[in-house]
């Protein structure tokens, strides 16, 4: 086992031993809390007091700005804002718009002083007009008041400042400002600026992030991360220690810093492996730890037993920077949206009894000439206690204070007349990187104004008052709690181990989402590892045999002379391993598919069942997929060419379909006034790149609902749908309820389309090939997810660095072999004009891992098939007015493996802008205004997905109220939609249905026929539900002149019902916007959106009542229609009906016309969905398969959750709304901590 694992692992066994939380009790001599406690807060009013005297008036006017936010959250929230979005554009007139865009909306904040209270109104009322003066003036403005706590980084500006402190014998530790770096050639620019502060004589230290010396640190790749970063550091750590004269500097220090919980114990052994490293034993370096995760302690004493063996065999002893941590806001989003434990403790009191014990075996350890100590901290309790225990145990040489820059100087000053060695930590950014600090503001905001940070009070915190006691009794209260408190790491999860099914949900409401494999953990990036190390030899002569499983057709081992099936064995290569093969398998003959399906249609299993059982039986599957996740993975690596991250949320989302939609199944199960029934076979067409989560969630829908099913699979991606088979069998599915077919399309075609006996086709795959299942059976009840030309609009108002990190794992995560790839970005013209821009996106784009599946660093893998032409053009040629920004090239060695590839100004109308591509390249566009990169979006047909990168608020509600698309995505990845939060479908070519979403409450609807009981009413006390449109469609039946002669009692009695229903049902569901799970820092916003271009169709022989209840179902839900009405109609009949136009106008448009002048009308492009009150007539449906168009031809249903959804479109929106962490306006509503 390679040495960059032993501490991982030694942590792992630690786990698995539950390591004691005792430790401290064995070097715990000389240690009493009472006493200690009582020294401590008797030090630090001593220290209050010497500070105070300290204190300038500067430091008092920012003491009383400081109280003045604290009682003001929505200051605090408007001071972010204006920090967060006035240096995004460079455009001075649209700063100046934003800016009084904030105030206008917001107000001034009430803690500036008067004076510049009065600058902000004049700038409020006359910014706009003379933007290219007063935007300079406020900036600078801003970047003075910053000033004091984040320094110039220009050499002529930084070193006097370094100069100054060291004569006041004050030491500085440096840290260039800037969040993760997103490409190699960033990387190199920023450590050549690590090499150039170390060579400047006033540094003495400087501090570093995984992130900043490597742009692709990845947890799950520890093993290539660790060699790659140590490469770099042990380059610094040379550079830090090297002189001209060939010396060794001694005082140069070079310190890892820490922000993120997924870099703990990465940061550890990179540490560890460098430090290792032959030549380096003297090298002082060091680490930071934060306290506020249970974890760093035991990561502390793996390092100082380490440092104890580096110290005995004559090297120099590590640094452990002691901190309490500064991320809790980011932490908090991270285990919201991945549904993990939050990483660190829940309370403050517990990361304080932590961050205590740390720092007692941390000085014990000092003492013993094993390590040194950096206690960073401005709790003055904190600070004293520290000084005492190293006081007492002759420390003093090995510990060394540090506070943060500017922040509670005179506290600093303090110390540092006692003699106190002191270490200021020092952000750093040149004024063009400006940007860079914002992250920093912002966490040091909230950090500092947190309802228990010391440093909330610490400008106005005096002994002997009401706050002092109270921080004095929370500090005693922590150190009395040190030793007891857990060291136990709160994230568990361990995929050695069998995984414990969790309880049912008691409605999809309650539905928690399976969690993805946590990569922060060590063990379970090794897991992953043997994991592909257990299946890789499974090729050639191991590799799998796959054949059909149909019903009376024998297994594998009995197939051979069969004449059901291929005499040859047929292969599928690796795609990472060209030549190797990974699955060998046999075809169904067209007879024995045939006979397969009749066996279906005669199955009764899941029928009989009740809905209890079948989601028993779901569940049993779900479990064995939990204890299948690896070899699932490994065979979607194998099978499919995808990389272990790409794998492991497919897991979870076939899980979480299995999960879900029995859950949902069993709520319209129980709804009062309809009956669900079984349609009948449901055949599963599925896709080769989502080879299982796809094809699991169609099966466990049809079955859910009842169906049997027959699943045929992309012959390149077999065997990982034969393996999610595997569980659905060996859960208690018979075969012939579930078959599994292979064959030729062919076959497929004539056996699974074509055949009456096949109810329904689930497919996932091109919109070219659902238009041909629609030519070849025009009647087909078809569920299709299509195609799409997703785009990513990005405005001058974005975050521009996380914009082109949210692009590139869009555009080309699998290779850009999904559906929803971004496969534009359209840039507003000052960003696609931003040079800076374009050579960051660049330089990211050529820095992405190209590679075999098989390695875990890689990010972008072999295409699945050779291109095709569309992809071969879109790789290679350019069309008019088009650059390659980054071209794309094809890696010698594998057919199929590309680089990525970034076409540049692609103009409107071009093959590029209006073809999916499916393949590893994106097209550029540039706009002027959002409006017309909304045209540009539509212009395509396609309306999958969508992104928006805009800190805007008013781009964002114009973006997302007019966007074409299904799923909307802001401020984050267009990919990766996660079942209930991101239901996933689309609108226009990107679908074809009844507009209801996979991984959504109502897709198991179109798996049943549904009807309504003839005794039921609605509950009128449900709900206090108004309408308008509805009572005026009661007006109308009550007062139309035809209404007594064509509607009885009976039929008025139902269609009141039915509007009573809809109401409610509106009220209660449609008109809303539902966020289910409420996950920190995103939203995931379910609605429902009318459909443009509905038309309903009323035939001869059609019921009236029929008519009005879908007709009152449309205007419910407030979707403007065409009423078609045949000629044939009865004339009072047709005349009733038209009248609907005048008590309703806008709403409804009558038209009478023929069966040929629908058609004229459907292929002139004036419908784009068709409601028919009965099945449809052939040419009618046939024009609408030709132009895409859904026909929707169910019985008319009087409840108004059923009916109404005819005329809807689903829609998700998921928003990534917190800044660095930051909730904005919304963090008051944070009033506990992240669940457990």
């Amino acid at each position: 086992m390679s040495s960059i694992f032993v501490s991982a692992e030694s942590l792992v066994k630690d786990r698995v031993l539950n390591q004691p939380d005792s430790t401290l009790s064995s070097t715990s001599k000389g240690f009493d809390p009472e006493q200690d406690a009582a020294a401590a807060i008797e030090m630090a009013a001593d220290l209050l007091r010497e500070s105070r005297a300290l204190q300038t008036p500067q430091e008092r006017r920012q003491q009383s700005e400081l109280d003045r936010m604290i009682g003001h959250d929505a200051d605090k929230a408007t001071l972010v804002e204006m920090t967060d979005q006035a240096f995004r554009t460079h455009t001075p007139a649209r700063v100046a718009d934003q800016m009084t865009h904030l105030l206008d909306l917001q107000g001034i904040p009430r803690f500036f002083s008067p004076v510049e209270q009065a600058m902000l109104k004049g700038f409020q009322s006359f910014g706009e007009y003379l933007p290219g003066v007063a935007v300079p003036l406020v900036k600078e403005k801003m970047r003075r008041e910053t000033a004091n706590v984040i320094l110039p980084a220009e050499p002529d500006l930084l070193t006097p400042h370094l100069a100054s402190r060291q004569r006041h014998g004050v030491a500085m530790n440096v840290n260039l400002l800037g969040e993760a770096l997103l490409g190699d050639d960033e990387t190199r620019k920023r450590m050549q600026s690590f090499y150039e502060l170390l060579r400047m004589p006033e540094v003495r230290c400087i501090s570093v992030k995984l992130t900043t010396l490597y742009s692709q640190v990845s947890p799950l790749a520890r093993e290539h991360t660790i060699r790659m970063v140590a490469d770099r550091l042990e380059r610094l750590y040379r550079n830090a220690n090297h002189m001209d004269d060939g010396s060794k500097a001694k005082d140069k220090f070079v310190y890892l810093d820490m922000e993120e919980y997924s870099d703990l114990y990465l940061t550890a052994d990179v540490l560890r492996e460098t430090l290792e490293r032959d030549d380096l034993e003297s090298v002082q370096a060091g680490i930071a730890l934060q306290a506020y995760v249970p974890d760093s302690c035991l990561v502390m004493r793996d390092l100082i037993e380490w440092s104890t063996k580096r110290v005995a065999g004559g090297g120099a002893p590590l640094t452990i920077r002691l901190v309490k941590g500064a991320n809790l806001e980011m932490e908090r989003v991270h285990a919201s949206v991945g549904g993990w434990p939050l990483a660190p403790y829940t309370n403050k009191h517990d990361t304080d009894a932590n961050f205590k014990r740390m720092l007692w075996e941390l000085i014990t350890a000092a003492a013993d000439g094993n390590i040194r100590v950096g206690v960073a901290s401005h709790n003055l309790f904190d600070v004293a206690l520290a000084m005492i225990w190293t006081q007492r145990s002759g420390a003093s040489d090995s510990v060394q204070f540090e506070m943060l820059e500017g922040m509670a100087n005179h506290q600093r000053r303090a110390l540092t007349e006692r003699d106190a060695a002191m270490l200021l930590y020092a952000p750093a950014c040149t004024k063009s990187d400006f940007l860079h600090a914002i992250t920093y503001l912002i966490r040091r905001l909230d950090e500092n104004t947190g309802a228990e940070n010391f440093l909330r009070h610490a400008y106005r915190l005096q002994p002997d008052t009401p706050d002092f006691e109270l921080l004095a009794g929370r500090f005693k209260d922590a150190l009395m709690d040190c030793k007891t408190v857990s060291v136990q790491p709160r994230r568990t999860q361990n995929r050695y181990q069998t995984p414990v099914q969790p309880p049912a949900a008691e409605h999809w409401t309650k539905f928690v989402n399976e969690p993805d494999t946590d990569w922060s953990l060590p063990h379970n990036s090794k897991w992953a590892q043997e994991t592909l190390d257990r299946w890789k030899p499974l090729c050639d002569e191991q590799a799998t045999r796959v054949t059909p499983v149909l019903v009376g057709l024998p297994d594998v081992d009995s197939l051979d002379g069969d004449d059901r099936v291929s005499a040859e064995w047929f292969t599928t290569d690796d795609v990472s391993r060209p030549g190797v093969v990974t699955c060998r398998y046999k075809k169904a003959t067209s007879p024995a598919v045939e006979s397969a399906v009749k066996a279906s249609s005669e199955s009764i299993w899941a029928a009989d069942l009740s809905v209890d059982e079948r989601f028993a039986i779901l569940r049993s599957v779900a479990q064995l997929a939990r204890e299948r996740r690896g070899d699932w993975i490994g065979s979607m690596v194998a099978g499919a060419g995808k990389t272990v991250a790409e794998a492991d949320p497919e897991v979870s989302e076939a899980i979480d379909f299995l999960e879900f939609y029995p859950l949902t199944m069993k709520a319209w199960d129980e709804c009062d006034g309809i009956r669900c029934e079984p349609r009948g076979v449901v055949a599963v067409i599925t896709p080769w790149n989502f080879p299982l989560a796809i094809a699991c969630g169609g099966i466990a829908a049809a079955i859910a609902a009842g169906n049997p099913v027959v699943v045929k699979p992309s012959m390149q991606t077999l065997l990982p749908a034969w393996l999610m088979c595997q569980a659905f069998w060996d859960a208690g599915v018979p075969r012939d309820a579930l078959q599994f077919v292979i064959c030729d399309d062919e076959v497929a075609e004539e056996w699974l389309v074509k055949n009456p006996i096949v109810d329904t086709v689930i497919l996932t795959g091109g919109t070219s090939t659902a238009k041909r299942m629609l030519d070849v059976r025009p009647d087909l009840h078809l569920l299709a997810e299509t195609g799409g030309k997703n785009v990513t609009v990005v405005t001058a108002m974005a975050d521009r660095d996380l914009a082109i990190k949210h692009v590139l794992h869009s555009a080309f995560g699998h290779s850009g072999q999904k559906c929803s790839a971004t496969s534009l970005l359209l840039l507003e013209n000052e960003v696609f004009d931003d040079p800076e821009f374009r050579e960051i996106l660049a330089d990211a784009v050529r820095s992405l891992p190209v590679g075999s599946a098989w390695d875990l660093h890689t990010r972008v893998t072999p295409l699945v098939d050779p291109p095709t032409d569309k992809l071969r053009r879109g790789l290679q040629e350019l069309e008019g007015g088009e650059s390659w920004l980054v071209m794309s090239e094809h890696v010698d060695g594998n057919p199929t493996l590309y680089r990525p590839g970034v076409k540049w100004d692609v103009q409107p109308g071009s093959f590029t802008h209006t073809t999916e591509l499916f393949g590893p390249v994106m097209g550029v566009m540039r706009f002027g205004r959002l409006e017309e990169a909304i045209e540009i979006v539509r212009s395509t047909g396609y309306g999958l997905t969508s992104g928006l990168e805009s800190l805007d608020d008013r781009e964002i509600k114009l973006w997302r109220e007019s966007i074409p698309a299904g799923n909307l995505y802001i401020n984050r990845p267009t990919t990766g939609a996660i079942v209930l939060r991101q239901p996933f479908g689309g609108v226009g070519l990107s679908a074809y249905g009844p507009g209801i979403k996979a991984g959504g409450p109502n897709y198991v609807l179109a798996l049943s026929r549904v009807t309504h009981v003839s005794d039921w009413q609605p509950p009128t006390d449900e709900v206090e539900a108004s309408h308008d449109q509805l009572d005026r469609m009661r007006d109308w039946i009550e007062r139309g002149r035809y209404s007594d002669e064509m509607l009885g009692d009976a039929q008025k009695f139902r269609i009141e019902r039915a509007i009573t229903s809809q109401e409610i049902a509106n009220a209660t569901d449609f008109a809303l916007e539902h966020d289910t799970y409420q996950l920190v820092g995103q939203d995931n916003i379910r609605r429902y959106r009318s459909v443009d271009g509905m038309t309903i169709r009323i035939e001869k022989g059609d019921d009236i009542a029929d008519a009005i209840v879908a007709i009152s179902a449309a205007v419910c839900v407030g979707t403007q229609f065409t009423l078609s009405l045949s000629p044939e109609l009865d004339r009072s009949k047709s005349a009733m009906l038209e009248t609907t136009a005048d008590w309703l106008p806008g709403l409804i448009d009558p038209i009478e016309e023929s069966v040929e002048q629908v058609i004229e009308r459907i292929e002139g492009g004036g419908v784009s969905r068709m409601r028919t009150l009965t099945p449809a007539k052939e040419s009618i449906r046939r024009a609408c398969g030709r132009n895409f168009i859904t026909v929707i031809d169910e019985p008319v249903v009087d409840h108004g959750r059923i009916e109404c959804l005819r005329y809807l479109n689903e829609q998700s929106i998921s928003h990534d709304y917190h800044r660095y962490g930051n909730l904005g306006r919304r963090s008051a509503a944070l009033s506990k901590p992240a669940e457990e």
